[in-house]
């Protein structure tokens, strides 16, 4: 069975098996990899030895040069002239004399390493040219002016000239020596594939050491190469059959120790790939060998772990692999387009995500590199075997064998129980080896591991694909949904609105992902508050110290009377929120969202979505405007009888579609950025996209100040507080979106904007100190004021109160 994963038959007697997974499948994967997330981390912990600060030391040293670069073309142009020579030698002795000196399989061979060193150096030369990957010496980095980037890949050509590495093709190309050779004499073959890697090695690194090239340029160039031999290869000595034996390849089944072996290592080097980076970031020369040794610490660990694994049924063992699979892709696409990871917080709000939000983050790249991250694994998980399937071959034999039924029976049993006693016994101390010495090299580095680890506690939840298993396990075991039907107890047994007559309005707008650092009134450069800044009576709080980073965890914080200095989620969701608590004490309440949810606060009151409308709602989206219109049914319709308050959940900056949050006529940046990945857009564009939304959020709340403003001039009180869940992250620090662990969180996910307006006759009638207001906004703000700032406008007499968090009282 194992010759079925290492070689497949060749329709040519004189070519020897090869094996479509380890010839092609293989170096394609890792070359698809390496193209669409190249190690820039790695690549950087490699280099930085070799730069002293202003340059390149070994660029500028002449013997250096010599030796390794120019001396080092000898050998594949002394290989590329014999086999030229013999080629022409033959022709001419053909020519003179009729016959040739050499079988034609020998001359077939000497053209085959003619065309496959041709065709490497050539494509690779083209590569560079047109894939616009600046060398490291010209990066702004070290001394130069260009910028990181990726492989573009088109006819035109591009500035850069570095990926793949030329140099290193000058060993690599010599793969053509072992393709010719393997079928003649297979230990000179081992040979020349010795003498390309070493060739290939030697140069590759010399260049690294002058600055030229990064280490993923040269193992690029060594796909490359390997990819072209191979396939020359086979196009000129056994094509017939190729490609359908090429794809059967991938439906045969895959014996059970290269399957755990090539598992492990996806899940090392693809999975745990953002956690290495996140490693290496923190200081890149300085910890390259420990986290090195903390990838085979934990390639170590994996095979211990899949080897136990396969002591399972076939069945639940492959089902066990493929939901790993599908977990370390969605990791590894989560990390790479936006920067998240997967902690315990984070995968409630992915659960807590509705249909509208999830379509956002759909597009070709988001799926695409989940794909790409999850097919591989998944593929080996459905086609690996397992040591249970020799149950099979037990059973075939029993039905095969002679004698009376018990003796068969006790036969077989006895058989299957020996043969399954070994396997276990095997597999155990496989596993129990490859877990020693997993844990043997994490002790070497116990001391720097233990560090980093309580330094930066969300790196354990990047051990994938266990640690976001982990995360949904504790989540779901552990952690109620705010939405969830609950007894919430009563925080104050007889709350009191002493203004507890007469027809007013406040109304209550809880923002969604709007930042401070993008708010105009906040002094960012740009002016997205246009409205809003020329209404003269508006107060406003710029910088606002958000409760969490996502809509799960600060909605009900912010309307819960226990605020981040005392954070208990336990607590906070089994107690009323602030809009109950406000009904209990006489007011007329309603909540209305344009949102996915108001999280558990609005339980006991009345609530519903905003009513959609062919105006504001194309394509079934509504805009916040939508909110505008609730606000002017409400007044058509108020309760003469007693105050009125009304929470209106909004759209805002929802991302990753910025662009949907604003509409054409509000719209005054471009381009926007259309993309659900976010990293694949310029960061002007993705800015643009959000910060015309941050507009539509000014216009929005611009009008329902209007038009509150002219239910004030009619005599009905009317005022309004607005402020924004979370902030957002825009790529800063290559974190996109929100939901960062709090204790790590950037300040763009934490500062956000609140706003406050209050008519004269709300003023009056409610005893509002503007004075107080207005003082209070020029000092430090939270979410932590909310909840007793209401109380304090609404004059709410509650055991909840606390007015040293009220930012109406006078300091």
């Amino acid at each position: 069975m194992s010759e079925v994963f290492i070689r497949t038959g060749s329709e040519s007697p004189t070519v020897r098996p090869w094996s479509p997974l380890l010839w092609f499948w293989g170096p394609a994967l890792a070359l698809l990899l390496l193209a669409l997330f190249p190690p820039h981390v790695l690549d950087r912990a490699i280099s930085l030895p070799f730069f002293d600060g202003a340059g390149w030391p070994w660029r500028t040293d002449a013997l250096f040069n010599w030796v390794f670069y120019r001396l080092t073309k000898v050998v594949p142009g002394f290989v590329a002239l014999v086999s030229l020579g013999i080629l022409g030698a033959s022709v001419w002795r053909r020519w003179r004399t009729g016959t040739y000196p050499f079988e034609r399989e020998v001359l077939r061979r000497h053209l085959y390493i003619l065309l496959a060193m041709g065709l490497s150096v050539g494509l690779v030369w083209w590569l560079k040219t047109t894939t616009g990957v600046a060398c490291p010496w010209s990066l702004e980095e070290f001394g130069g002016a260009a910028q990181v980037t990726n492989p573009v890949f088109g006819f035109a050509t591009l500035p850069g000239r570095c990926w793949p590495g030329g140099h290193a093709g000058t060993g690599f190309c010599l793969f053509a020596l072992y393709f010719a050779l393997r079928d003649r004499s297979a230990p000179t073959a081992r040979q020349g594939l010795l003498l390309a890697l070493l060739l290939g090695y030697v140069c590759g690194v010399s260049r690294i050491m002058q600055g030229a090239h990064f280490f993923s340029h040269n193992i690029a160039t060594m796909l490359v190469d390997w990819l072209v031999c191979a396939t020359l290869y086979i196009v000129i000595f056994d094509r017939k059959g190729a490609v359908k034996r090429i794809v059967s390849a991938l439906a045969q089944p895959l014996p059970v120790a290269s399957g755990i072996v090539f598992t492990a290592l996806w899940w090392t080097l693809v999975f745990d790939y953002p956690l290495f980076r996140a490693i290496l970031a923190k200081d890149p020369s300085g910890r390259l060998f420990f986290t090195l040794a903390v990838a085979a610490a934990f390639f170590a660990v994996a095979l211990g772990l899949l080897v136990l694994f396969s002591l399972l049924p076939k069945v639940l063992f492959r089902a066990t692999l493929a939901v790993l699979a599908l977990a370390g892709g969605t990791v590894f696409a989560g990390s790479e387009l936006y920067g998240t990871v997967f902690t315990p917080d984070m995968v409630r709000n992915f659960l807590a995500t509705d249909v509208r939000e999830a379509t956002a983050y759909l597009s070709i790249g988001t799926i695409g590199t989940f794909l790409v991250a999850a097919l591989p694994a998944l593929w080996a998980a459905l086609r690996i075997e397992s040591p249970g399937a020799r149950d099979f071959q037990d059973l075939r034999r029993f039905r095969a064998s002679s004698g009376s039924v018990f003796a068969r029976l006790r036969d077989g049993a006895a058989a299957c129980a020996r043969r399954r006693a070994g396997v276990w016994l095997r597999n155990g101390a496989y596993a129990v080896l490859c877990t020693a010495v997993g844990v043997g090299l994490l002790l070497v580095n116990f001391q720097s591991f233990a560090g980093l680890m309580r330094e930066d506690k969300t790196l354990r939840y990047g051990i994938a694909p266990v640690g976001i298993v982990y995360s949904f396990v504790r989540t779901i075991a552990t952690d109620d949904s705010p939405d969830g039907v609950r007894i919430r107890r009563a925080v104050d047994p007889a709350p009191k609105a002493t203004v507890a007559s007469g027809p007013a309005l406040f109304v209550v707008v809880v923002g969604e992902t709007t930042r401070s650092a993008d708010w105009g009134l906040a002094g960012y450069e740009r002016d997205t508050t246009p409205r809003l800044r020329a209404i003269p009576d508006l107060i406003s709080y710029p910088k606002v110290r958000a409760c969490g980073t996502s809509t799960d965890v600060s909605l009900p914080c912010m309307m819960s009377r226990i605020g981040r200095s005392d954070y208990d989620r336990e607590r906070i969701l089994s107690e009323e929120a602030l809009p109950s608590l406000l009904q209990r004490s006489g007011f007329n309440v309603f909540w209305v969202d344009n949102q996915s949810g108001c999280k558990g606060v609005c339980a006991e009151v009345p609530s519903r979505a905003a009513e959609p409308d062919t105006e504001n709602c194309p394509e079934g989206l509504c805009s916040d405007a939508v909110l505008v219109k609730e606000v002017k049914q409400l007044l058509a319709s108020l309760d003469s009888s007693r105050p009125t308050v009304v929470f209106l959940h909004m759209y805002g900056q929802h991302g990753p579609a910025y662009y949907k949050g604003s509409r054409k006529e509000t719209k005054a940046f471009s381009p926007e950025c259309e993309a659900a990945d976010l990293a694949s857009c310029s960061p002007e564009s993705v800015r643009n996209a959000y910060d015309n939304a941050v507009r539509e959020t000014d216009t929005v709340l611009a009008d329902i100040i209007e038009t509150l403003r002219r239910a004030d001039a009619q005599g009905v009180p009317t005022g309004m507080l607005w402020v924004s869940d979370h902030g957002e992250s825009l790529g800063e620090k290559g974190l996109f979106l929100h939901g960062a662990p709090y204790f790590m969180a950037p300040d763009e996910q934490k500062e956000v904007p609140m706003v406050m307006w209050i008519s004269d006759t709300f003023a009056s009638t409610f005893s509002v100190n503007r004075t107080a207001l207005v003082r209070s906004s020029r000092g430090k703000a939270s979410h932590e004021n909310l909840y007793s700032t209401v109380l304090g406008l609404l004059r709410v007499e509650s055991t909840t109160y606390r007015p040293e968090y009220d930012l109406g009282q006078p300091r």
